[in-house]
């Protein structure tokens, strides 16, 4: 099997998809330290798991994408959230997604370490993202891209209603 193991967030001790790692506010009242998981997402859990991505407002459209991997992250048993590796017209891209009462934890870092190494292992060049958040995704090495024509139609929200009222993405990318 071929999994990580986490220790302590964000230092990865073995490879494999089951990672485990310290979680040190899960909210029921108190403080309290345990642990949460991450392994390959089983094909029942997507349709939460997309549920949880549109939550926190996530595009939902898999027009003309290849998903190539789902993770899943559980606390108690408990699908707090997740995310997807896919190639979309060419660019290799993913979705992270963790629920409201559990963000600030390393979750998110978590799953964005294991889907840069899925991407770096099929031999992508650059990372593409629709960035909600560009603030923390450039914490990453993801940069802005200046001319949204550098990117393909359907990361640029072309037609979408929501874009420039109430949703403000910026297209990032990584070289890797």
């Amino acid at each position: 099997m071929n999994d990580f193991n986490i220790g302590k967030i964000g230092r990865l001790m073995r490879r494999d998809y089951q990672i485990k790692g310290l979680l040190t506010k899960y909210k029921i009242g108190k403080s309290m330290v345990e642990e949460f998981k991450i392994r390959k997402a089983e094909p029942d859990e997507y349709p939460e798991i997309e549920r949880i991505f549109e939550a926190q407002g996530l595009e939902n459209n898999k027009t003309g994408v290849k998903v190539f991997n789902g993770y899943s992250v559980e606390v108690f048993d408990r699908l707090i959230g997740g995310a997807e590796v896919m190639l979309q017209e060419g660019e290799y891209t993913f979705s992270v997604a963790v629920i409201d009462d559990f963000k600030g934890q390393g979750i998110g870092k978590s799953l964005f370490q294991i889907v840069e190494e899925k991407i770096r292992n099929l031999g992508a060049k650059r990372i593409l993202i629709q960035a909600k958040v560009p603030a923390y995704w450039s914490k990453f090495g993801f940069v802005e891209i200046v001319d949204p024509n550098d990117a393909p139609k359907t990361f640029r929200c072309d037609g979408c209603s929501q874009y420039g009222k109430d949703c403000f993405p910026k297209i990032m990318v990584l070289d890797l």
